[in-house]
């Protein structure tokens, strides 16, 4: 993911002093929004490329590839 869009979500918060593992790859779909809803106006070639990748990544995981909970981008 960082390689790909330059970015990760956040580890999962530490519950009972045991830390969860994170699935490096998914990202919960609102994390996805806030990070990558609107593309800036004055964006490079480069930051338009990462923001249409996790457009078609948000699309194809909501459609084809969709997981049990519904709520994480596979």
């Amino acid at each position: 993911m960082e390689a790909l869009i330059g970015m990760s979500p956040p580890e999962a918060p530490v519950e009972d002093g045991e830390k969860k593992e994170r699935v490096a790859t998914k990202a919960p779909f609102t994390w996805i929004v806030v990070n990558f809803a609107h593309c800036p106006e004055d964006a490079t070639n480069d930051v338009t490329r990462t923001y249409a990748r996790v457009y078609m990544w948000y699309v194809i995981s909501r459609t084809l590839f969709v997981d049990a909970t519904g709520k994480n981008a596979p």
